[in-house]
């Protein structure tokens, strides 16, 4: 089965120096649930994140997330979602799947 890219993606990479984040790469990408959402208790409410599955085509530049992805997140559908793991399959270089785990 062929992987479909329709889900349009911002990935951002905060400025170390302002602390402000900026564009970097506008991307489509293949987006699916990771798992349920982890639920845990917070002041006293339960409190939800969810997680997904961004998955892109590879290109070099996007390497640089791999060993530093507290540097990035992406930009879905109006939502935040901070990069926790950052998967190129046996360093094939065809595609990257990124994990996004909403703020």
């Amino acid at each position: 089965m062929r992987r479909v890219y329709d889900k349009p993606i911002i990935i951002q990479q905060i400025d170390e120096d302002t602390e402000e984040w900026r564009l970097l790469y506008t991307l489509h990408a293949s987006v699916n649930k990771s798992k349920q959402g982890d639920e845990y208790l917070s002041a006293g409410a339960i409190q939800s994140k969810q997680k997904l599955t961004f998955e892109v085509r590879y290109f070099k530049e996007i390497e640089a997330i791999e060993l530093n992805t507290q540097k990035y997140r992406i930009l879905f559908n109006g939502n935040i979602y901070d990069i926790y793991d950052y998967d190129d399959f046996q360093y094939r270089h065809k595609t990257i799947r990124l994990l996004g785990v909403s703020q």
